[in-house]
This record gives structure tokens, sequence and C-alpha cells, in this order.
């Protein structure tokens, strides 16, 4: 009997490319939160990498053109049949240049939804898990690109959630991850992409 492979995309922004923020490279298979999601996943699934950095909700960022999430997933959707989709955005949209609300930024989480359920017929809409905003801490150098973040991440993390109760779709707040961050105070270190994808397996086995 041949065995059915369930693919995950993972959609989102540098963080999911894996970018090392000691180096400025990119973290190896070893390292990512999606390849150790697949490792600990198994032979059974297949987690396809979708991360781009700079890519936002709303905006698309200067001089990048195509980054803008709901433009860029369509081609993914239409490439493969996925069991899952999991959607790892707004951290950019945090960023001053944007000068964006939480409201504004969770506006475009609905509208995300929204475009990936019109996609499919409801017999083969694949199951979706948001993950909540990462709660950074930009250090000197970029703290000015964020400026006045903080007060809009817990609302932000609040929003989110609250679409995906209304969605009924599935929730991973990663505001407890412990010392996630590497020394940017933006991207994940080793441990942070560990919690994750070890947060991840849980909810997706669970599913």
């Amino acid at each position: 009997m041949t065995q059915i492979t369930k693919k995950i995309l993972c959609f989102g922004d540098s963080n999911t490319w894996g970018l090392n923020p000691e180096t400025g490279k990119r973290y190896d298979e070893s390292a990512r939160w999606t390849m150790l999601l697949n490792q600990q996943l198994g032979s059974e699934y297949k987690v396809i990498e979708a991360g781009q950095p700079n890519r936002t909700l709303v905006n698309n960022p200067p001089f990048t053109g195509e980054l803008n999430g709901i433009r860029y997933l369509k081609p993914y959707l239409e490439q493969h049949v996925l069991s899952i989709i999991v959607i790892a955005l707004g951290t950019n949209d945090l960023k001053k240049r944007f000068n964006l609300a939480p409201a504004d930024i969770a506006t475009s989480v609905t509208q995300l939804i929204s475009s990936i359920e019109q996609f499919y017929s409801p017999a083969d809409l694949p199951q979706i898990i948001i993950i909540g905003p990462l709660f950074i801490n930009p250090q000197p150098g970029l703290s000015r690109i964020y400026l006045n973040y903080e007060q809009k991440l817990l609302p932000l993390n609040v929003l989110f959630e609250r679409i995906a109760q209304e969605y009924g779709l599935n929730y991973v707040d990663i505001s407890k991850l412990k010392a996630p961050l590497g020394s940017d105070g933006i991207h994940l270190n080793y441990q942070g992409h560990k919690q994750l994808s070890e947060l991840l397996s849980q909810v997706v086995l669970q599913l």
C-alpha cells in the first residue's frame, strides 16, 4: 500500500527562511525550524519551505517587489497539493516606515485567510496554522527601524488569536518561547528554531 505524504507549506519571512542573526547567512538544514519540523514529523510528512526575508502581510517593501504575502502565496497553492499551511508573518509589518496599527496588520491576516479559502473548494481546504507575532526586542542599530514596536506586539498577538478563533484555525502563541532570539533581537537563534519546531510538531500531530 502506497503511503500518502502530507505536504506542509511553511509561508513566512526571514525567520522561516532561516536567517542566522550572528552571520547574516542562512542556517543549514540541521538548524532551521522548518527542517527540524520535518525530521520530527517523519516520512509521512513533507515540509515545503517558503520563507522570504522582508516579506510582509500588507505592503511591498521598497525596492524588493514581489514580497507581499497575499500576492506571493498563490503560486505555492497552484503547485502543491497541501494538507497544512503554516503562516508566520507580521514582524516586518511592525517597521516604522509602514506606520501600521495592529488592526491594519490583523486585517491583512484575515485577507490572507480569505484568499486561501477562496482558492479551494471546502472539501480540499488545507488545515491552517497561524503563528503569533514574534516578540522581538530590536537591539541598537535596529531599534529605530522598529520604533514603537513594543506598543503593538501584545495587541497584535490578541488580534491574531481572535482571528484564528473566528475562522476555526489553529493558533500557536510563541510569546512564551524561552530566550529564542539572537544578538539582533529580531531573528531566532538556534535554540529558538528548535523550540518552535517542537511546539509546531505537537500541533501538527494533534490535527
